[in-house]
């Protein structure tokens, strides 16, 4: 690096080990990059994954994390048009049509290399590939923007590309409450859907989504328990959405659907387990499809997505996700891992 800066980064450099905070080397953005102060940075449950070894064999240790947040440009690369320093930005590991940059790379005190992908944000200063920033739409407050690198679009982005035509006594299925399916029950309430259940085994979580509007919250013994009593007809859940990454929730996902069900899967189990579902329910007309939030365009849509955010109160917001200083990450971590927090926001003040 011929010119750099010191900053403090939280480190995986040990599975199902907490992170290590300590002050690395970043240089200057390549032609591709933009060098940003970080503000708000959310945990989602991919990065939980990441640390507990869920997705396999981590051959890039040790390496930076996150994937959604918000901040302000300090410096770009030559060949970065659409944005300059000052610009209040949304970071995300959603990708924009553009080709990746050059993974960006960090050392520490030694020298030794320190990996990264094309957006990490569990750090004070960060560089980013142009493709990974999106501007902040105005009078948006950086905290509730950080919420648009990940669980707004995908929680929007799964019920908008996959939502059709809907009777008025058919229902529709959140399966986890995290903050993806929190942003997935507001969107089904933002386009008049009425009969919106949600199955979590947390009931705090389910507090919350009955706090947005979704009336019909249980845990899955509860809703199981319901349907074999006939208090809900099985034959009108014509969607059901899979966000919780639990083996057994995908598949009943699945199984409670009507005949012609769709059922979209978008939450992430451990690497290399797998689901089972009956063939014959496909054979007889039921459909299982997957969703990333890559899927739709967040650039695309990012304007949409703020015009149903707005019209929320924001405290409502921000009371489901509590602030951790970037000091406390590990303790978020725990929190979240737990089960005692939605989703936690670390704050880079």
């Amino acid at each position: 690096m011929k010119k750099s800066y010191n900053t403090k980064f939280a480190i995986l450099k040990e599975l199902r080990k907490p992170l290590v905070i300590q002050n690395l080397k970043i240089g200057e953005p390549n032609s591709h990059q933009l060098l940003v102060k970080i503000k708000y940075s959310y945990i989602c449950g991919s990065q939980l994954n990441e640390i507990n070894g869920n997705k396999g064999r981590d051959k890039f240790l040790p390496h930076t994390l996150g994937h959604e947040a918000s901040g302000v440009v300090l410096k770009i690369g030559k060949k970065v048009n659409n944005f300059k320093p000052g610009d209040k930005v949304i970071l995300s590991w959603i990708k924009k049509k553009e080709k990746d940059s050059r993974n960006p790379y960090y050392l520490d005190n030694k020298n030794n290399l320190i990996n990264s992908g094309q957006v990490s944000t569990f750090s004070k200063l960060s560089l980013v590939a142009k493709n990974r920033v999106y501007k902040i739409p105005k009078n948006l407050p950086m905290d509730i923007a950080a919420l648009f690198g990940c669980a707004i679009p995908t929680g929007f982005g799964i019920i908008l590309k996959n939502i059709n035509k809907i009777k008025k006594n058919e229902f529709v299925g959140v399966y986890g409450s995290g903050g993806v399916g929190i942003m997935a029950i507001i969107a089904l309430k933002a386009i008049g859907i009425k009969n919106v259940y949600a199955i979590d085994k947390n009931k705090k979580n389910l507090n919350i989504a009955k706090k947005f509007g979704c009336k019909n919250a249980y845990t899955l013994e509860e809703f199981n328990k319901n349907i074999i009593n006939s208090k809900i007809n099985k034959n009108l859940i014509k969607y059901n959405f899979e966000i919780s990454g639990n083996i057994k929730m995908m598949e009943m996902a699945f199984h409670n659907l009507s005949s012609n069900g769709i059922c979209v899967l978008a939450g992430n189990i451990k690497y290399g387990n797998k689901v089972k579902v009956n063939p014959y329910d496909l054979i007889f007309g039921k459909r299982i499809y997957g969703f990333s939030g890559n899927d739709l365009s967040l650039e695309n849509n990012i304007k949409k997505y703020y015009g149903i955010i707005k019209k929320l109160k924001l405290k409502k917001i921000r009371s489901a996700f509590p602030e951790y200083d970037f000091k406390k990450i590990n303790l978020a971590i725990k929190d979240f891992k737990k089960g005692k927090i939605l989703r936690p926001l670390i704050s880079f003040k």
